[in-house]
């Protein structure tokens, strides 16, 4: 049975899998993606869990989830990179092919390659047409549907929802756009939305935790159901799917959310029947098992 290696680079972690065309995982690592620096460092750190993943195997090919707008022809980055410093222009494909030059390398967005993990065997596996939202130190998005499978658009720019506008002249964004969805309903959204409350840096993990005991956690928690609730009411009128799966670092903390994000959309939107919002199904694992899926599709 062939095995390949899954990558998915993220703007906080990157993570590996050795994966077999059932979609199991026999070795997985990650390391601190280094976004901070240049993007060396990162390339640097993904060909370190690629030879750590190959050592002893045979490896058929190697597919890349990353951040930004992908082309996914050539595999690289186009002109926005997401929430790694330096990333955009970078040819992954070229860079990781001069040391992997026997192994073929593909490269696909991140938030798509976790929708063709959830699509394949996870929890969009059945659906007509779905959209993937991720909700990590970003917002990803990915539109699928059977008969058109992946929406990547004319320049490979389809389904940047972390890029739609939630608040008109907000927070500057990354993208140099101001009051994208990204600055809000992310991991660093929410953290960014603490600080203005309380003049404090915390962490998106401690405050969910501390809801209870921290008035001004609540009171974040809170903006941020409102936020991604009403986002979920302008995807349902946009696009009408026939699911809406969520995931992401953030969704590891739902218990503190989920149902309140639910009975907000269901009684905010103008008709909530007929989409099903899910959480994803591989968490962390979503995004390296699509990744592997891209591999096993092109060898």
């Amino acid at each position: 049975m062939n095995k390949v290696i899954g990558i998915d680079v993220g703007g906080t972690s990157i993570y590996g899998g050795l994966i077999n065309e059932k979609g199991q995982i026999f070795k997985k690592t990650s390391e601190d993606t280094g976004s901070e620096g240049d993007k060396n460092i990162v390339l640097g750190r993904i060909k370190e869990i690629i030879n750590e993943l190959k050592e002893g195997e045979k490896v058929e090919a190697i597919g890349i989830g990353s951040p930004g707008f992908i082309d996914v022809k050539k595999g690289e980055v186009l002109t926005i990179g997401g929430n790694i410093m330096g990333w955009a222009g970078t040819k992954i494909k070229e860079e990781l092919s001069k040391e992997f030059n026997n192994i073929p390398i593909f490269v696909e967005n991140d938030a798509n390659v976790a929708a063709i993990c959830e699509e394949w065997i996870g929890a969009g596996k059945g659906l007509d047409s779905f959209i993937m939202l991720t909700l990590g130190t970003g917002v990803g998005g990915a539109i699928f549907s059977k008969k058109s499978g992946i929406w990547y658009g004319k320049n490979y720019q389809g389904a940047e929802l972390g890029h739609t506008i939630l608040y008109p002249n907000g927070r500057q964004c990354n993208c140099g756009q101001k009051g994208c969805v990204e600055q809000y309903i992310s991991g660093s959204g929410i953290e960014k939305t603490y600080l203005e409350l309380s003049g404090k840096r915390l962490k998106g993990k401690d405050i969910f935790n501390n809801c209870k005991n921290d008035e001004n956690c609540k009171v974040t928690i809170d903006k941020f159901v409102e936020d991604l609730g009403t986002y979920l009411i302008s995807i349902k009128n946009i696009f009408d799917p026939e699911g809406i799966i969520i995931g992401g670092g953030v969704i590891n903390s739902k218990e503190f959310w989920w149902d309140k994000v639910l009975n907000y959309y269901n009684d905010n939107c103008n008709n909530p029947k007929g989409t099903k919002i899910l959480p994803a199904k591989f968490l962390n694992d979503a995004g390296m098992i699509g990744a592997a899926k891209i591999a096993l599709n092109n060898i």
